[in-house]
């Protein structure tokens, strides 16, 4: 065999196994958001146009659920696992055990029932009255989310970010009712222009912060959300 055989040969092999590590690469950060968190990209898009990162602020209000606020930190972390990778667009969260509303952001509840029926699993009327149930009953996905809760606060937080419904995918986060999580160029492209006009004007961390949670509710000074007063979207 020929030197230049050889090299041949040895050509051949290194470009096959530099081609199956890229197809894993592209292939295993899209099984479940946790695992893609560095380098999600399912909606194709050039990490430029995810630049600079939105942080929204967001009270996340637990009073009433039926969760501990301790067991909401792995929900509301994949919400920004689901949110940062693809979209360049992260929630800065405060657990609150109150209903007072955020002056400058967003607000979401748990409920252990919303007002709405047993087959809702949550709602958006505007960016200070979301709504989510503790324990959302989503339909398969082929590559889900992790936690139905979080998955279907991902979504009402699309809403909130003017994104509509997309129902051609069980594994858009904008369809109903499944576990889908990812979002396309479009859909990118429209709520970081949302998310310019809501985030903090400081864009120079590359994240949010570890959740706080703040200390049980005060009985006085309250705005609250009369719960008989919240809008139902009965396609989520």
């Amino acid at each position: 065999m020929t030197g230049e055989v050889r090299f041949r040969q040895r050509t051949r092999v290194l470009a096959g196994s530099f081609a199956l590590l890229i197809a894993f690469c592209v292939i295993l950060p899209i099984c479940s958001p946790t695992a893609a968190a560095p380098n999600i990209g399912g909606s194709g898009v050039p990490d430029f146009l995810r630049d600079p990162i939105y942080r929204i602020p967001l009270r996340v209000h637990v009073g009433e659920s039926g969760r501990s606020p301790e067991d909401f930190r792995a929900i509301i972390g994949e919400i920004n696992n689901i949110w940062l990778p693809q979209a360049g667009i992260c929630f800065e969260m405060q657990i609150v055990q109150d209903d007072k509303l955020i002056d400058h952001g967003m607000d979401i509840w748990f409920l252990p029932v919303l007002s709405g029926g047993s087959r809702l699993n949550g709602y958006f009327r505007d960016t200070h009255n979301i709504q989510v149930l503790d324990t959302p009953v989503l339909g398969p996905a082929p590559h889900p989310a992790h936690y139905p809760a979080a998955r279907t606060a991902a979504h009402e937080l699309g809403h909130g970010l003017s994104l509509q419904h997309r129902q051609d995918s069980d594994d858009n986060l904008m369809r109903s009712k499944t576990f889908g999580w990812q979002l396309n160029l479009r859909e990118v492209l429209k709520a970081r222009s949302a998310a310019a006009e809501k985030a903090l004007k400081d864009t120079a961390p590359r994240k949010c912060t570890e959740p706080g949670i703040a200390s049980p509710p005060q009985t006085s000074g309250v705005s609250a959300m009369p719960i008989n007063s919240r809008h139902l979207d009965r396609n989520h």
